[in-house]
């Protein structure tokens, strides 16, 4: 998620030091009221109020690698998340790599043929399965 906008964080401390509740600054500004607070007690410790920097985890991927990745399945469409794992050498799990092929725009759907046959019967979302129910249809005079 996103650090608020230092304009927000301006309007919040100038809200607290004006003495309103963190409820209606939370409600006015449209964060939750546990930000109110948590930028709060930022401007009492670090006496700013500046987002903490990011610490997330490196990737374990070089970009030349994620250059591979794509190229490896555009060559071959059909490759499984093993092979292309063992193929390039590369150190991560399927699931991740499952997750970066999908962030590329790849998918893994592909569509079944179903067998057609008299005793298959397919079945609409909300009706009944087999033949499409007929109207009984009334005169009125």
């Amino acid at each position: 998620m996103k650090p608020l906008s230092h304009d927000k964080r301006e309007i919040i401390m100038a809200a607290m030091s004006r003495g309103e509740s963190p409820s209606d600054i939370a409600l006015w500004v449209g964060v939750s009221r546990a930000s109110v607070y948590n930028i709060f007690n930022l401007h009492k410790a670090t006496n700013g109020i500046s987002p903490k920097p990011y610490s997330g985890r490196r990737s374990c991927l070089a970009h030349g690698q994620l250059d591979e990745i794509r190229r490896a399945v555009e060559n071959e469409n059909d490759i499984t998340l093993d092979e292309l794992i063992e193929r390039l050498g590369l150190p991560i799990k399927k699931s991740r790599l499952s997750v970066i092929l999908i962030e590329q725009g790849f998918s893994f759907k592909k569509r079944r043929s179903i067998q057609k046959g008299s005793c298959a019967m397919m079945s609409r979302k909300n009706g009944r399965a087999g033949r499409k129910a007929r109207k009984n249809l009334t005169r009125t005079a």
